[in-house]
């Protein structure tokens, strides 16, 4: 069965933290390297990463258009509005016509359930890059600097003051699997979904009181108020 990353809390726990131990290690063994280097490994070689914008992006363009690159392989990237995806040819249509001719796909949409669409059908890995439910890559970086400058996350507290927004909800689902202790700061009428916060479980406590979230906390990370 062909594996993606849609979702924090669809991975197992010791496969995180794999991820977040390799891209430490990695990001060690590049220090003082320029930045087209490849990795002494190349572990994609010969591989090709599609990537499809329905959203605008900086940061995740640049740093997975970079990342293959150092991986030692290359990338292909589309608008959607570039495609024939945005003249209205169905998801899973574009999923098997890109199964095709890549290795893998990375998909920045506006909707979550288009992502898991085009991941039933696609034959290649498929990694979210960002739906308006969540947006896991992002908190895997997030989760890599705290390491960088405060150590293990395991057994901290981060603190979160925003919206109940994807950024959110992909920091609940990764409180369990870390094992850190994240308190969540929101409007009543902004709170997380009741889905996201069942997947936090004990690992999650909601308020609406922004002072009392950062209590204690060893990291505080914000966001807009209302989105």
């Amino acid at each position: 069965m062909t594996r993606h990353f849609l979702d924090i809390h669809r991975l197992e726990a010791a496969a995180l933290r794999g991820i977040l131990d390799d891209a430490h290690a990695r990001k060690a063994a590049r220090k003082g390297w320029p930045m087209g280097r490849v990795d002494a490994d190349a572990p994609a070689r010969d591989h090709v990463l599609a990537m499809i914008f329905e959203k605008n992006s900086t940061r995740t363009r640049f740093s997975f258009d970079a990342a293959i690159r150092q991986l030692g392989g290359a990338s292909i990237i589309a608008n959607a509005g570039d495609m024939q995806l945005g003249r209205g040819e169905p998801v899973e249509d574009t999923a098997r016509v890109l199964s095709r001719m890549v290795d893998a796909v990375m998909i920045r949409a506006n909707s979550h359930e288009d992502v898991e669409r085009f991941a039933r059908v696609s034959t290649v890995p498929v990694i979210n890059g960002l739906t308006d439910r969540s947006h896991p890559c992002q908190i895997l970086a997030d989760l890599q600097t705290i390491e960088e400058h405060r150590g293990p996350v395991v057994g901290k507290t981060i603190a979160w003051v925003g919206d109940g927004n994807n950024v959110c909800a992909s920091f609940i689902h990764a409180a369990p699997k870390f094992g850190f202790t994240l308190n969540v700061a929101c409007p009543a009428e902004y709170h997380p979904d009741l889905f996201d916060l069942q997947k936090g479980g004990a690992a999650v406590h909601l308020t609406g009181d922004p002072r009392e979230a950062v209590i204690g906390a060893d990291v505080v990370v914000t966001d807009t108020w209302v989105s």
